[in-house]
């Protein structure tokens, strides 16, 4: 029988998991009822991702199936419920851990005639600047910290956006 033995890669992803599903029970504090309950369910589903990556062989790109399946759930709650803070796209900080490749940094959005327009631009140009030392990052441990300031800059983002739409 052989025991599987999850990769320094698939530690360092449940890791970022984990650190996610922290910053998503902290929000829940601090939020409204309902985007509470979304980012709860979000800290659960998150803390399946980063059993799988402990318990499951990955399958394809490195990443075991249970993983797949839990961070695509809650990317998509994080899609239904902006109020949360978390992109939806928030899953690449835990999949770039596996397969090395580059975050993806939303482009400002155009706001014409608009005086937040500038601040969109300095924070999509700041979530640039994090995701490049994300991706440089010499320890796990620096990676974690700058997931903080990550999703501290996508939550001031979601907050500008859902003044501008009202």
């Amino acid at each position: 029988m052989t025991v599987f033995e999850p990769t320094p890669q698939a530690r360092a992803a449940a890791e970022r998991a984990a650190v996610l599903a922290e910053i998503a029970r902290r929000r829940a504090l601090f939020v409204s009822a309902g985007d509470g309950r979304e980012l709860l369910c979000i800290a659960d589903l998150l803390d399946t991702v980063a059993v799988s990556f402990y318990g499951e062989e990955p399958t394809v790109g490195g990443i075991p199936d249970g993983a797949w399946l839990a961070l695509a759930d809650a990317e998509e709650t994080a899609a239904d419920a902006p109020g949360t803070g978390f992109p939806p796209e928030f899953g690449q900080y835990v999949k770039r851990a596996v397969d090395g490749g580059p975050l993806w940094t939303p482009e400002p959005i155009i706001l014409t005639g608009c005086h937040l327009a500038a601040d969109d631009a300095r924070l999509t140009a700041a979530l640039g600047v994090l995701h490049g030392h994300l991706a440089a990052a010499a320890t796990e441990e620096v990676a974690h910290a700058l997931l903080e300031a990550v999703l501290s800059l996508c939550e001031k983002r979601a907050h500008l956006l859902r003044v501008v739409r009202g």
